[in-house]
């Protein structure tokens, strides 16, 4: 589980990254294709809320 969630979190860090680069929105973190990660059984209900999540902690970072 550590290194799943581990690459997870790494995996949304980097592309919330690079939409802060490029001046994005939070809008366009909760469009962040997570799709690698369906097969988690909580992913329906929290891919778009951690995306958030992570975009607003690094949006002051």
């Amino acid at each position: 589980v550590t290194a799943g969630t581990k690459d997870y979190l790494v995996f949304l860090r980097d592309q919330v990254q690079q939409i802060l680069d490029d001046g994005g929105s939070l809008d366009e973190a909760y469009q962040i294709d997570q799709t690698a990660y369906k097969h988690w059984h909580t992913y329906d209900e929290l891919a778009a809320r951690n995306a958030g999540r992570v975009f607003e902690r690094m949006e002051f970072e």
